[in-house]
């Protein structure tokens, strides 16, 4: 057992109670101003885009995501603004 700063608890990734996958808790964790690529094998769901996830995501948390898909395929490139 440890005993932590607030900044060090701060810094620590967690993932809420429920089941969620790696994806989701990248978007939970992330800060405004943070930049992800998030790469197709990262993403399990294939009958929706990440940026349908995000959208619900958004009215339950208040939090603002952007999400463009580069020409390349490479996967999908995903903002937080607020």
């Amino acid at each position: 057992m440890k005993k932590l700063t607030r900044e060090e608890a701060d810094r620590i990734e967690v993932r809420p109670d429920a089941r969620t996958s790696f994806a989701n808790n990248i978007f939970i964790n992330m800060k405004p101003g943070d930049i992800i690529l998030l790469e197709p094998k990262d993403w399990k769901q294939k009958n929706r885009a990440p940026s349908t996830f995000l959208r619900r995501y958004e009215r339950k948390s208040g939090k603002k995501f952007t999400s463009t898909k580069p020409l390349d395929g490479s996967g999908w490139i995903i903002e937080r603004v607020k």
